[in-house]
């Protein structure tokens, strides 16, 4: 049987180069670029090249011409010459340092100030990110930053553990499993892994129904294992998504504070380098199928970012309720599942609903706490817009899941068609290339510029660390409003490069791992966070296997492609595959039907705000429109 698709590797030869062989990179060569030479050393080198080497150059090019030594006016022709020359060269250096070197070091400056303030500005978003917090959620969030340092030191692991745990015993022995790790001791090192095992598995089932992750990085450090720089850190899911939708609705409560340090991390890495590489599955061929393929593509992004959307909504409304304290237990840890989340929005709502209750009850009876009610109003008026948000996503991805639906039965349709029809005589050339999201030398350049710009105009406060550092009058303090508008600026930079509103590209960097800011602290100076970032960004692998996986599925379920020995082993050597999974893929995935019922993958059921919720907002705006209305009378 003929192959149906070819396979394609788009990928430079020097990929796995060691850090040792490569040359000095062009962030080093900028941050370790020495100051512009004198003028002296400038003249004479114009002078020598100009005067002596011209002079020479002419005596002997004559002397070989005509077999005898230049004449006296000629001479003095070629000194009058490498005067001229030595004018023109110094007339030349200086217009070009007074406008292209004057933009240059602008823009080196530009870029190790704008490398040095990110890193300070993520610091301070992670820091007003607890200020909301009640004291034990603040705690066990702090403590798990410190668990995701690479670079902990055992003092700061005991400390973390008795912050999450309360257990000083526990906290010790995390204490010496880090020290015997650290000194390589690695069997005294799992006697005491074994000795704490029981409470190990008890402290994590307790923390993982409110804080998977921290969870995750609690157990990983209490048996000995701690993440390598190359493997990065997880992405904060549809961060992407939700920024861009806040500005879009110019709604900032859409995004969390931690989705702005998701953007600014990744505005980071890729100033610093960083090359996020994805698997995109391209068809030459037919039009009328081309156009069939792109289709299908487009809708199947669409049905993914709606069924994405849910989640976000949910994610955004649980962060809300908690920072504006309306249940200080509500859970919003990370990794949460969407109907955990969804049940505890839909309980908070409730008791935020009975409390505007009570106090537009008390208000009528009292004529008192208008204030108060008026305040619990206006939090349940925007708990149930965030509310409504996730209803219309909701919604959408039935809409979305429709659509996905028709563009599957055409697909397939003709797919089926061509590939039977032996007339026709046309094979389907499906090309998996592998696609790179990065910024190049002067879109750095471009960015970093616009950025600096906008930070200057922003004027906020640099250097948090300082406890003792007083707030200029030009300068404005970091805000969650000032923090989300940082966010929706950074991603409006760099839509335009990397095309952040392709929902190919939002998957592409939200799957991959983020470079680990461990290592850079606090005051370090910006060419040290410069060779830092750049060292951190090269550093995190190109993992491509999941990614391969999943497209051999997809190559089964929608395009009907069966995986052949050539395929498997292709995807198995370029991107590391597994090999069994891809088999495992081969023997049982089947393709997808268009009546399939997209709707029972993993459904997320976001059911209409409830009426007493409604009716307790109805009242309580009664109440508030009437007192208003008498206190304008009286």
């Amino acid at each position: 049987m003929p192959s149906l698709f070819s396979l394609r590797r788009q990928q430079r030869n020097d990929d796995d180069l060691q850090l040792e062989e490569r040359d000095l990179s062009w962030l080093e060569k900028v941050a370790r670029a020495p100051h512009q030479e004198p003028w002296s050393v400038t003249i004479l080198q114009y002078a020598w090249t100009a005067g002596p080497v011209t002079l020479l150059a002419a005596f002997t090019g004559y002397y070989i011409g005509y077999g005898t030594m230049m004449p006296l006016d000629r001479t003095l022709y070629f000194i009058g010459y490498s005067i001229v020359a030595i004018g023109l060269g110094l007339f030349t250096k200086l217009m070009h340092n007074l406008t292209h070197g004057r933009k240059v070091n602008k823009d080196k400056n530009n870029l190790l100030s704008v490398i040095d303030r990110i890193p300070e500005i993520i610091y301070m978003v992670r820091d007003l990110a607890q200020r909301n917090m009640a004291e034990d959620a603040r705690r066990i969030h702090s403590a798990g930053i410190l668990l995701r340092k690479l670079d902990l030191g055992p003092e700061w692991v005991s400390t973390a553990v008795e912050d999450i745990t309360g257990d000083p015993k526990l906290a010790r022995k995390a204490e010496q499993i880090e020290i015997f790790r650290r000194a390589g001791l690695f069997h005294r090192m799992r006697d005491i892994v074994h000795e704490v095992s029981e409470d190990t598995e008890r402290y994590h089932n307790e923390l993982k129904e409110l804080h998977p992750r921290i969870a995750e990085a609690l157990k990983s450090r209490l048996t000995g294992i701690v993440a390598r720089p190359h493997e990065g850190q997880p992405r904060e899911p549809l961060f992407i998504e939700r920024i861009l939708t806040a500005s879009e609705r110019d709604n900032e409560e859409l995004m969390t504070l931690h989705d702005v340090e998701e953007i600014l991390i990744l505005c980071f890495e890729l100033i610093c380098g960083r090359e996020i590489s994805w698997l995109k599955i391209e068809y030459t061929g037919r039009w009328d199928l081309a156009k069939a393929l792109d289709k299908l593509e487009e809708e199947r992004n669409d049905f993914r970012i709606s069924r994405a959307r849910v989640y976000s909504r949910l994610k955004a409304l649980t962060t809300w309720l908690h920072n504006v304290d309306v249940q200080n237990d509500i859970i919003t840890g990370h990794g949460l599942s969407p109907q955990k989340l969804l049940s505890a929005a839909t309980e908070t709502l409730d008791n935020l609903s009975l409390q505007v209750r009570q106090a537009r009850d008390l208000t009528r009876k009292t004529g008192k706490h208008v204030m108060a009610l008026n305040i619990k109003r206006k939090q349940l008026d925007k708990a149930i817009q965030l509310y409504n948000e996730a209803h219309r996503a909701y919604l959408k991805q039935g809409r979305d899941s429709d659509k996905l639906k028709r563009a599957l039965k055409y697909w397939q349709k003709l797919s089926t068609l061509y590939q039977q029809n032996p007339e026709e005589n046309v094979k389907r050339s499906l090309t998996i290339s592998e696609q790179s999201i990065e910024l190049d030398d002067d879109t750095r350049m471009e960015v970093a510029n616009r950025l600096e710009e906008f930070l200057k105009e922003s004027r906020l406060r640099r250097e948090s660390y300082r406890t003792n550092s007083r707030l200029s009058p030009a300068q404005k303090d970091l805000t969650e409003t000032r923090a989300r508008e940082v966010a929706i600026e950074v991603a409006t930079i760099l839509d335009p490069y990397i095309h952040l509103h392709d929902p190919q590209i939002q998957r592409a960097i939200e799957s991959s791992s983020a470079s680990s800011l461990a290592f850079i602290e606090p005051g370090m100076s910006a060419k040290t966070k410069a060779t830092l970032g750049e060292a951190l960004a090269a550093d995190v692998d190109k993992n491509l296997s999941a990614s391969a996986e999943k497209l051999a599925q997809n190559l089964i379920r929608y395009y009907r492609v069966p995986l052949s020995e050539r395929t498997i082993n292709f995807l198995v050597q370029t991107y590391q595959a597994d090999l069994e999974r891809l088999q495992f893929i081969a023997q049982f995935e089947s393709p997808m039907s268009a009546r399939y019922s997209l709707d029972n993958i993993s459904p997320i059921e976001v059911p209409p705000a409830k009426n007493n919720w409604q009716i307790d907002l109805y009242n309580a705006n009664k109440i508030i429109s009437k007192y208003s209305s008498a206190t304008i009378h009286s």
